[in-house]
């Protein structure tokens, strides 16, 4: 027991990556003996193995230093449009969602491939084989219920806390990361009407010779901002540049991996433990599944960066409603704390979860 104890306490203290590995391996287990006291019995050891064959090969790939030195030999000329259905083949990993793998997914397989060494084949099989775990894949209840289930028994090393937030963020990394590469339904699909809306009030609120800085705050994968930024290339000719702010953890190089070299982005990731100041004259602010993760002081200093950073005519794309309680949910009467502020900045709704900043820009 005393030695579990001290390499659970090292983890905080360990690489990301080392976090990465270790963490899902022991809340797997735990999840295990929690789950066979239960009439779910038929998850079991497959469900361990699938997720260490996903993650398998990351205490040595740690040793070779920064992971997004790994993708040199992928082309960022090469580009896979979100358009294209991609060249990955099709697989029955979930019941109620398109089985092809998204943009995001294979972004996801191919630096997993990269960082392993391995290829791309190879790497989808791993990633068919962990998600085939979890009725639903990794977007499923199944795979809900299992985080939940490890947050209860890791709660001993860190909390939603003020004081531990950001211990539990980097604790969690590699579950959320696994979750987040996996939204494929039609309410995260890129080219939704809301998408094409917003491609086309930025193509023609700013001036051709305009590059667009898209902010994308608790960027997750940054699926909706890498969207956006793909139809302004393809459907109007337009240069979009993300800067993407999160907290570090052994997402980091996945999504700079995913913004710059697979996409071809120009693309900046920032560490909000660092700095969550927003880059001035952003023409838009993207902070979705991230308000109610907020604890009163950081709304109030992302609302003041927002109200400083994004000019007029600027989009604003957040859930600003309430949210149920849970897990990380320190906020959630979202509605509260954001719809009476966005009226008295001026800011108009021009659909859910979609505002526009009122006033002329001066130049």
């Amino acid at each position: 027991a005393s030695a579990f104890s001290s390499a659970a306490i090292s983890w905080l203290t360990a690489g990301p990556l080392q976090v990465a590995a270790m963490v899902t391996s022991v809340a797997v287990i735990g999840t295990v003996k929690w789950r066979r006291k239960s009439k779910a019995r038929r998850f079991g050891w497959s469900s361990l193995l699938g997720i260490l064959l996903c993650l398998a090969g990351v205490g040595q790939a740690q040793q070779t230093g920064d992971l997004s030195g790994w993708a040199t030999s992928a082309d960022a000329s090469q580009r896979l449009e979100y358009f294209d259905a991609g060249a990955l083949p099709s697989h029955n990993r979930f019941r109620k969602q398109d089985p092809r793998f998204t943009h995001t997914e294979r972004g996801f397989v191919t630096w997993n491939a990269l960082r392993l060494g391995i290829t791309v084949e190879a790497a989808s099989v791993r990633y068919n084989t962990s998600t085939e775990s979890f009725d639903g894949g990794y977007r499923g209840d199944e795979y809900r219920t299992f985080c939940v289930s490890a947050y209860k028994a890791l709660s001993v090393l860190a909390t939603d806390a003020p004081s531990e937030m950001f211990d539990s963020y980097r604790l969690f990394a590699a579950y959320h990361t696994l979750r987040l590469i996996s939204y494929n339904d039609a309410t995260h699909s890129c080219g939704l009407p809301i998408h094409q809306e917003m491609a086309v009030g930025l193509a023609s609120a700013f001036d051709a010779s305009t590059l667009i800085e898209i902010v994308d705050f608790g960027a997750g994968m940054a699926q909706e901002s890498r969207c956006i930024a793909e139809i302004l290339r393809v459907k109007h000719g337009r240069t979009a540049r993300l800067h993407l702010f999160d907290i570090p953890t052994p997402r980091k190089s996945l999504l700079d991996f995913t913004c710059r070299k697979f996409d071809g982005f120009q693309c900046i990731v920032h560490d909000v433990l660092n700095s969550t100041k927003i880059p001035p004259l952003a023409h838009a602010v993207f902070a979705t599944e991230v308000l109610e993760h907020m604890y009163p002081p950081q709304t109030m200093s992302f609302q003041e960066e927002l109200a400083r950073a994004l000019v007029p005519r600027g989009l604003f794309r957040g859930n600003v409603g309430d949210h149920g309680k849970e897990f990380m949910h320190v906020n959630p009467n979202t509605a509260k704390s954001w719809i009476g502020w966005l009226k008295q900045h001026a800011f108009r709704k021009l659909r859910g979860g979609l505002y526009q900043r009122s006033g002329t820009l001066v130049v």
